[in-house]
């Protein structure tokens, strides 16, 4: 439901209001109730006259009969059917029964403001004037003299401040607004040439006290405009601008940051007065009051920042101590502030709910967005006051400090119950910041056991919330997991890198066991999550760092047991750690082998890869039959080139026939019979290693057992291949028939291109009788190919006349039968496509 505007400054009303949170414009009472009233009418009356004239606007044909009459004025027009008034306030208690307010959906939101082109025109007006009246300061002064420069711009100003104001008058509100910026800026114009001219002995007094009281002077000059004529906003904004401008002459003025912050600090200070304590009278001076308020204190907070970060590690510095004691002062003050706002709100909208719903709602426009700046502010300054003193004190002081908050965060989790109060969640949000300064302080010192130690501390904090605050749980079990891990590497780091990889390798496998028992809890993702890390750190820092290889050893083993354990117990996560339980497992298996000796290590990666296929058959139609599938293929062929490497040709040859047996069994089922290629592949290259290992060069002795393997696994599958003729016999006819076809190009002897014809005869002849595609196309290409290598060295020695004749008459026969032929080629290619 869309909220209701004000009926004085159009601000969104929360639900059942009491008074507008803006201009406090009471909304009870009888008063209110007549206003509304009167708000109806005018809201009707308004509509009325829109539709009378949209009517008398649109072309009308007078009657003959009423020619001349003139204007009709009665019951020629009216309000459109349908037509309803809107309303431009709420209704109020009390309101009259027979006139029930709109809903708030059909209450009209204030009007968008755009950039109109008279406004557009008044601000490049503004901006004439100013640059002409700063001309006039520089090229007319010594013209006219002093005392008729300050006559001519005293006029001006005076002339501008007084047109703006009859402007106001007479309803011309944004030609008033414009001539108020003109009065403003020549008011500061005149403020600085007196001082730059030597005005009255101005020059002789210093910048910094001369800018504050003239400008203190320009503001309360503009605040008295502004307070004549309240409509005029630009008055008080300019006023507000120009005691800013005062003030930072005043934080300016000392040669130390600590002095200038605490002096933007009071600045920030005085301005919130000026908020509390300014009539209502003074209108946007005081209601505008908080934004330099804001201004100042971030200006001042940073301020303080910098001094209490300008330290060098575990020196302590009076200035910095007192630079985080402001920081300090400026968090609890911040805290009190909001947290009165927040109650005096909550009293005056009726509750808290309608205090944060109207925070979130204008949390960028008046008071909400200076209360959401001192909020920042306040949120930000006490971790950077923990962190500049950490900074400064010893590591040791440090690292005590950080447990301390630690401490605290634990007893304050203990002792107060979970609430959904803001206030509760921003102090334990603001202890854990803290805490987390502190661990940045040690990070500083570069001191491991400090660190150890904190984070020791906030892994103890965040166990207590994960068991203290169930909606935490999750996320601060997470938390509580890698700090605890960290602190386990630190401290182990400080024994050895060795021994740091094995405490974090432990670590992350007892996270891993954790998550693993806790099934369906809140901590179960955020615990595996982080134990999966640091196996994997603690993989990495191994291999990178070149530990030893026991422990490189005992780290895959946890990988790998992690992974088969998650697989076992997470069906979801089944072929994700398999994987990983895989690839871990191998690598343990290969450096398990690299212990003993370089053929243990070939042995171990060939007997990983029949594991490994002999899972996939066990696994058959699971999820995780596919990982265990391509992770044998893998590591079969790494241990077979493996094998070739180390010159192992007999070892090899018979893990890639027993691969080939493997593969040969997991295919026995219907739908498994394609890794019958995979059988195929290592049976080829185990007769293909003893062959090259005897000196064997005949080529058909390399290509006709793979061809025999192919037939043959296509013709068993015959079934699931749907009897497609290049599926079938295709692979196995090309793998055993073309190489040697086209091998006869360089073979000098009569068998093998006396062989090669006849074979792919017969199976041109099969393929024809079988209407089988692939043994005719394979055939008639080897038969051809066979042809073309016998008759090339013979048709070279032809005579050129003989030759190019026969080809001529050859061209010009089937161009002559051309037609008669392209049926008979229909005919033909339409025969072979028919084929299987």
């Amino acid at each position: 439901m869309a909220s209701i505007p004000c009926p004085s400054c159009g601000t969104d009303l929360p639900p059942s209001p009491q008074q507008c949170p803006r201009c406090g414009v009471r909304l009870t009472g009888p008063d209110a109730v007549r206003l509304w009233e009167v708000d109806q009418a005018l809201a009707r009356l308004s509509s009325e006259r829109r539709a009378l004239l949209a009517v008398l606007s649109a072309p009308v044909t007078t009657p003959a009969g009423v020619a001349g009459t003139g204007v009709a004025l009665s019951g020629s027009t009216g309000v459109a059917a349908g037509a309803t008034a809107t309303t431009p306030g709420v209704a109020p208690a009390g309101a009259p029964q027979g006139s029930a307010p709109l809903q708030a959906a059909e209450a009209p939101r204030p009007p968008h403001r755009s950039w109109t082109t008279q406004q557009t025109l008044l601000a490049v007006g503004v901006l004439l004037v100013l640059v002409a009246g700063s001309i006039a300061l520089a090229v007319a002064w010594f013209v006219i003299g002093r005392w008729g420069q300050v006559l001519v711009m005293g006029g001006l100003t005076a002339l501008a401040c007084q047109t703006s104001l009859v402007l106001s008058r007479r309803r011309l509100p944004s030609s008033a607004e414009a001539l108020a910026v003109v009065a403003g800026g020549l008011l500061l114009l005149d403020a600085s040439a007196a001082r730059r001219f030597g005005l009255a002995g101005l020059d002789g007094l210093d910048l910094h006290a001369y800018t504050a009281v003239s400008g203190l002077l320009v503001a309360l000059v503009l605040a008295a405009l502004h307070q004549r004529d309240r409509r005029v906003a630009a008055f008080g904004v300019l006023s507000l601008t120009s005691a800013s401008v005062a003030w930072g002459a005043v934080v300016t003025a000392p040669d130390q940051a600590l002095p200038a912050a605490v002096l933007a600090m009071l600045g920030a200070a005085l301005f919130a007065l000026l908020h509390l304590a300014l009539p209502a009278t003074l209108g946007v001076v005081r209601r505008a009051a908080t934004g330099p308020a804001a201004g100042w204190l971030v200006v001042g907070s940073a301020i303080a920042a910098a001094v209490a970060s300008d330290v060098e590690p575990g020196d302590l510095r009076p200035r910095a101590i007192a630079a985080d004691g402001l920081l300090l002062a400026v968090a609890v003050l911040g805290a009190l502030v909001v947290a009165r706002v927040v109650r005096v709100r909550s009293t005056r909208l009726g509750s808290r709910a309608a205090v944060r719903a109207d925070w979130t709602d204008r949390w960028f426009t008046g008071d909400w967005r200076a209360v959401g700046v001192l909020a920042a502010v306040a949120s930000g300054t006490a971790p950077l006051a923990v962190l500049g003193l950490s900074v400064q004190l010893p590591p040791v002081a440090a690292a005590a400090l950080g447990v301390l908050l630690a401490a605290v965060v634990v007893a304050g989790v203990a002792v107060r119950p979970l609430r959904s109060r803001v206030g509760q969640l921003w102090l334990e949000a603001e202890a854990a910041a803290a805490v987390v300064a502190s661990f940045l302080a040690t990070v500083v010192h570069a001191s491991q056991p400090a660190q150890a130690c904190v984070l020791a501390g906030v892994a103890v904090a965040a166990a207590a919330v994960a068991v203290l605050r169930h909606p935490w749980r999750a996320p601060a079990s997470g938390v509580a997991a890698v700090c605890a891990v960290g602190a386990t590497w630190l401290t182990a780091d400080l024994v050895g890198e060795a021994t740091a990889v094995l405490a974090v390798a432990v670590a992350g496998m007892a996270l891993v066991a954790a998550a693993l028992a806790r099934p369906r809890r809140a901590e179960e993702v955020s615990l595996g999550a982080v134990g999966a890390v640091a196996l994997v750190a603690a993989l990495a820092d191994a291999v990178s760092q070149g530990v030893d290889r026991p422990v490189v050893v005992a780290v895959l083993a946890c990988a790998t047991l992690g992974g088969g354990a998650t697989a076992v117990l997470r069906t979801a996560l089944r072929p994700a750690a398999t994987a990983v339980a895989v690839v871990t497992g191998t690598a343990l298996a290969r450096e398990v082998g690299l212990l003993v000796s370089s053929y243990a290590e070939w042995a171990s990666l060939a007997l990983t890869a029949l594991v490994l296929a002999g899972l996939t058959a066990w696994r058959r139609q699971r999820p995780e039959e596919p990982v265990l599938g391509g992770f044998a293929v893998a590591v079969g062929v790494a241990a077979l080139a493996l094998g070739l490497d180390r010159g192992l040709p007999h070892s090899t040859a018979a893990a890639a026939f027993l691969y080939a047996l493997a593969a040969l069994g997991t295919s026995v089922p219907a739908s498994r019979r394609p890794v019958v290629l995979v059988a195929v592949a290592a049976a080829t290259t185990a007769t293909w290693v003893e062959l090259l290992h005897a000196d064997v060069s005949t080529l058909e002795a390399y290509t006709l057992p793979p061809a025999a393997l192919l037939l043959a696994a296509g013709l068993w599958s015959a079934q699931l291949l749907g009897r497609r003729s290049w599926l079938v016999a295709g692979p196995g006819l090309a793998v055993g028939l073309l190489p040697s076809a086209l091998f006869t190009a360089v073979d000098d002897g009569l068998v093998r291109p006396l062989l090669a014809v006849t074979v792919a005869v017969a199976v041109l002849a099969v393929g024809a009788w079988r209407r089988w595609q692939a043994l005719v196309v394979v055939g008639a290409v080897a038969a051809v190919v066979v042809g073309i290598t016998q008759l090339g060295p013979y048709a070279v020695h032809l005579p050129r006349f003989l030759t190019f004749g026969t080809l001529g008459v050859a061209l010009l026969a089937i161009g002559a039968r051309y037609e008669q032929r392209r049926e008979d080629a229909r005919h033909a290619i339409s025969w072979l496509a028919s084929m299987s």
